[in-house]
Parts: structure tokens; C-alpha cells; sequence
């Protein structure tokens, strides 16, 4: 909701609103930016740099349908200006769902009208290894970005792992040594330079930072207060998870890395007594891993350690052939499962390890060149694994009766 419009006549008038407009959004003051968008496109309905203006803010508040209609405005006013162009090419990409060929060719417009545009390049690189699958293609608008923006860690995290797609795994450690040299506790720079590692047939630097059995590892949960044992709490805790109020069987598969079954989202926010307990046991467990941590000087995740952390909390249920895809938790310190309840099939002394844990399988894409030093973990009810964030993790799908409940976690510094 906006105030009343300011009156603007006449091209100085209009000049100094665009001015003063983009003032407001750079500050964040996006209604004072807004009504001075709508009282230009008032006196100057065509003008394409106040329907862009414009255009953003519809878009940063879920209102595509109006930023659509106000940027191809914009392109019929002004055919080659790039930004119409730019949000033309987002539009398409990021809201709309257009097909992938059509939104190349935005992508392609737009650059050829503004190509030191570091953004655009990377979006377009973006979608050459993600919806082409074209890691190869991707190295070129990923190299221009960077050339365009020197630095960009997100530019780089991307372009280490079309590298290591392409089993260029030095080209990829050179990327990630570049952006730990900045920001030394980097997330993704760590899980890449882990892999890379493995695949140069380097295994003891990798195995030292996923440092399985120090860094990486199970324990049991110190039993809940007001509970007898940990059997008696984990049927008390897998009813409160099957009946919370934010169990979600319609997860967008994009954002969580879990395949065939359900999430409850932030989990410690319901008021049950085993939730309350489960809450407790692990600031216990969590500190009790923090005790026990090793010297270890210039190692990242013991050099990383917060002060203090934010949790947060989900829960998972997996049923048959249901399983989470290798992965990290980009925004976390340390993170960890613990199991709740499992289904009979899995056991100790099985070949095929279903429904395991497994560590240094890299995901999103990355082939498995099978030089990693694997460790797996047969899950036992109120077991908990702890691992730094950055290591990469996956669950191996099941097949049989029974659910497969746990609840991961991260611990966000703050």
C-alpha cells in the first residue's frame, strides 16, 4: 500500500523522480520508490526506466503477472534497453518457467545489448549446467563473470563444480583454494576442495577435513528428562512428528534434497513434551561434541567454531525406495541427524547398507569417480551423527515395510 502520488510534470520533474526513486530503493524505502515509479508512469506512461524500476519491485513482492505487463512495456518503448531486457530474461527464467531454449535466447539478447552485465553472465552460465546439463558450456559465461567481477564467490563455487563435472579437479581446487584464501570456513569452497582432493589421489588432506570419528561422528543421545529410556522417548517423539502441524507431503524437491516422503519444517516449533525434551538432549549432545573436539590449529571447522548458534530443525519421513541425495548445508557450522525410528530391513550385517548414511559421496550433480574415502553408518534408533557442514552426506534408499523417521539439523553462527 502506497500514499498518495506525488504530481510530476515535465521532463526536469521527471528526471529528478527517477533520481530521487532510485535513492528510495537503493535505501530500502521501496513505497516512497514505488509511488514515485507510479506517479512518472502517471504523467509518462511509456517511460522505461520507472516501468523497470517498477517492474523489480513487483517482482521482489510475488506480483509477476504486473511486472510481466510492465516490462514488455518497457521493450515496446525502448526495444534494446537492458535493463527491460535483463528482467525480460528473469522473468522468463526464474518466475515464469518459460522453456529453456527461449530463455537462452533472452539470456543472449540481453547480453549482447549489455555485456559487462557480471549477473546476466552468471545467470546464463547457470542455466547452461543446470537446465542444459552442459557443464562445458557453462565454463565460458561463468569465466566472463568473473572477468567482469573479479572475486564473486558465487561465480566461482559454480564454476569449480562444472569443473569437477568435467574431471578438471586441479582447475577446481585452484577455485576453491582462491575463495578459502577470503573466507577460510566457506561451506561449498570446503566440500569442493574435498572432492578435488580425492579425485587428485590425495586422500589424507580430504580425510582430514572430514575427519570421520573425530569430526564426523555417531554417538547416542542422552536420554530426555521425564523419559524412563530412549525407547520409550523415540515412540513418543515419532507420534509428535507424524502429527505436527507443519508435516508437508508437497515439498518442492529443488529445495530440500529429500525424494519419496514427507518434511516437517521447523520442527521444535510446536509445544509437545517430547519435542521439549528431544530440544534439551541435543543443546546436551551439542555441547558435549563441542567438549570433545580435538587441537587442531588452522583446521577450518575447529577455526570456524560460533560463539553462539540459531538451530535449525526438520524432520524427515521415508518410506520405500525413499532416500536424500548427497549433499551439504550451506549456511550451517556443524550439522546432524538423529534417528528416531527405523524400518526392520536395516541391519548391521547388510551388503547393501539400504537405508545407511553415507559421507564423501559429492551431489549436486558431481560424479562419483569412486577415489573418495567412503564411510557409512547402519542407523540405530536414538543414535545421533554429528559432521561439519561442508561434508558431503546421502541416505541409500530402502525397499520393505516401515518408515524411516530422523530429524537433521544445523547450527547456524550468529
Amino acid at each position: 500500500m502506497t500514499g498518495p502520488r506525488p504530481y510530476i510534470a515535465g521532463t526536469m520533474q521527471i528526471a529528478d523522480a527517477l533520481r530521487l526513486a532510485i535513492r528510495h530503493f537503493n535505501a530500502g524505502q521501496a513505497s516512497e520508490g514505488t509511488a514515485l515509479c507510479e506517479a512518472i508512469l502517471d504523467a509518462q506512461p511509456d517511460n522505461p526506466v520507472a516501468g523497470c524500476l517498477l517492474a523489480r519491485a513487483r517482482m521482489r513482492s510475488g506480483d509477476a503477472a504486473e511486472a510481466r505487463r510492465l516490462v514488455d512495456r518497457a521493450k515496446r518503448a525502448a526495444p534494446d534497453y537492458p535493463a527491460a531486457l535483463e528482467l525480460d530474461a528473469r522473468l522468463l527464467d526464474e518466475v515464469e518457467g518459460a522453456d529453456r531454449d527461449t530463455v537462452a535466447r533472452a539470456y543472449r539478447r540481453a547480453l549482447a545489448v549489455n555485456p559487462a552485465a557480471s549477473a546476466l553472465w552468471f545467470a546464463y552460465g547457470n542455466l547452461c549446467q543446470g537446465a542444459f546439463g552442459d557443464a562445458e558450456g557453462s565454463l565460458a559465461p561463468y569465466a566472463r563473470a568473473l572477468a567482469e567481477k573479479p572475486g564473486e564467490i558465487p561465480v566461482a563455487m559454480n564454476l569449480a563444480t562444472a569443473r569437477l563435472k568435467l574431471g578438471e579437479a586441479a582447475a577446481a581446487l585452484a577455485l576453491c583454494e582462491e575463495t578459502l584464501a577470503r573466507r577460510p570456513t566457506h561451506i561449498r569452497a570446503l566440500a569442493l576442495k574435498t572432492t578435488a582432493l580425492f579425485d587428485l589421489g590425495r586422500p589424507e588432506p580430504a580425510d582430514a577435513l572430514t575427519g570421520f570419528g573425530t569430526l564426523t561422528k555417531p554417538m547416542m543421545l542422552p536420554v530426555p528428562q521425564g523419559y524412563g529410556s530412549l525407547e520409550a522417548f523415540n515412540a513418543d517423539f515419532a507420534a509428535a512428528i507424524r502429527s505436527h502441524p507443519r508435516r508437508r507431503d508437497d515439498y518442492d524437491p529443488n529445495k530440500r534434497a529429500i525424494r519419496g516422503g514427507s518434511i516437517v519444517t521447523d520442527l521444535l516449533n510446536h509445544d509437545h513434551p517430547a519435542i521439549r525434551g528431544f530440544h534439551a538432549a541435543l543443546d546436551a549432545a551439542i555441547a558435549a561434541y563441542g567438549d570433545a573436539l580435538p587441537t587442531l590449529p588452522g583446521h577450518p571447522h575447529i577455526d570456524g567454531r560460533p560463539r553462539g548458534y540459531a538451530l535449525d530443525v526438520w524432520g524427515n519421513i521415508l518410506r520405500a525406495e525413499g532416500h536424500q541425495d548427497g549433499h551439504i548445508h550451506n549456511l550451517g557450522w556443524l550439522s546432524g541427524v538423529y534417528y528416531v525410528e527405523m524400518p526392520d530391513v536395516l541391519r548391521e550385517d547388510d551388503p547393501e547398507h539400504e537405508g545407511w548414511i553415507e559421507f564423501n559421496h559429492p551431489g549436486y550433480g558431481i560424479p562419483d569417480r569412486g577415489t573418495a574415502t567412503v564411510h557409512r553408518v547402519c542407523p540405530t534408533p536414538g543414535m545421533i551423527v554429528l559432521f561439519p557442514s561442508y561434508v558431503w552426506h546421502r541416505t541409500v534408499p530402502f525397499d520393505g515395510a516401515g518408515e524411516r523417521i530422523s530429524v537433521a539439523f544445523d547450527l547456524h553462527p550468529r
